[in-house]
């Protein structure tokens, strides 16, 4: 599987420009609530500062997700635009900075996918029944507080006249 190496003796004081794509296979992900459907894109620039890497830029990949409400599929691409990762840098000769965007990516997951998300709200609302309420509200208020003079009340009353 192909990796985002770099060999920090090849890398510019300035930084170096890292474009490209890391397979889906870097998710490791094949599961009935989510499915990768295509590489991971990076546009990144990755600069050392002493003994830190810094990597900064934008990273998406596409997953099929299945919708919460109509547990429908819908597909869905996953965008990190300010990703930023910083890197302790040892005696080695090349970080590997694949792992942290994958991570990156997956922190990104909608917490509830649901079809609007991945721009097919129609289809789903189409699908489910719609559970709002739309009829008119009652002017009146009813009240659910016991009314003073129920037989209970007045039982309790008595207790608080004797002492």
């Amino acid at each position: 599987m192909k990796r985002l190496l770099v060999e920090l003796e090849n890398l510019p004081e300035a930084g170096k420009k890292y474009s490209g794509e890391l397979d889906s296979e870097i998710f490791g992900i094949d599961d009935e609530e989510v499915t990768s459907i295509g590489p991971l894109a990076f546009d990144l620039h990755v600069q050392r500062f002493e003994n830190e890497l810094f990597v900064r830029g934008n990273i998406s990949a596409p997953f099929k997700f299945r919708c919460v409400r109509c547990l429908g599929y819908f597909d869905y691409v996953v965008e990190v635009c300010d990703f930023a990762a910083s890197f302790q840098i040892d005696s080695q000769n090349v970080v590997d900075v694949s792992d942290s965007l994958r991570e990156e990516i997956v922190l990104d997951f909608p917490a509830y996918p649901k079809c609007a998300d991945g721009g097919m709200e129609n289809d789903c609302m189409a699908k489910t029944p719609y559970f709002g309420v739309d009829k008119e509200g009652g002017t009146g208020v009813n009240s659910s507080a016991p009314i003073r003079n129920s037989g209970v009340w007045d039982a309790l009353n008595e207790l608080g006249d004797h002492h």
